[in-house]
């Protein structure tokens, strides 16, 4: 009953209304022309490729590696921070968060892969 008062309305539009008719009768709809870019093998692939990496930095990492890689990447619920905001943090010198970090993007891309 709800969807026949909806359908009264003028403004409202739903994805199989009739765009055009051609010659031959076969019909062509809203839901025909609109443009789906959602590619479900891709999106597939990149939950698989987080999941692997997720595990990677569990397993693969030292704690304080896995530390730096997700404060300069804002893994988790985290914002993504400056090798200086992960010093400060961890208070360490700048060039040993960035040598931390340089080793644990090599060991997961070494990892990532396999």
């Amino acid at each position: 009953m709800s969807f026949r008062k909806q359908k009264q309305n003028e403004n409202t539009i739903y994805l199989e209304d009739t765009l055009e008719v051609n010659n031959d009768t076969s019909r062509l709809s809203l839901k025909d022309s609109i443009q789906d870019d959602f590619e479900l093998q891709e999106y597939c692939e990149l939950q698989e490729s987080k999941q692997e990496l997720a595990r990677l930095i569990s397993e693969k990492l030292s704690g304080r590696e896995r530390q730096i890689i997700v404060l300069r990447y804002g893994l988790g619920e985290n914002e993504p921070m400056t090798q200086q905001q992960v010093c400060e943090i961890l208070n360490i010198s700048r060039s040993y968060v960035s040598r931390l970090e340089s080793k644990a993007l090599a060991v997961l891309r070494r990892e990532f892969e396999k």
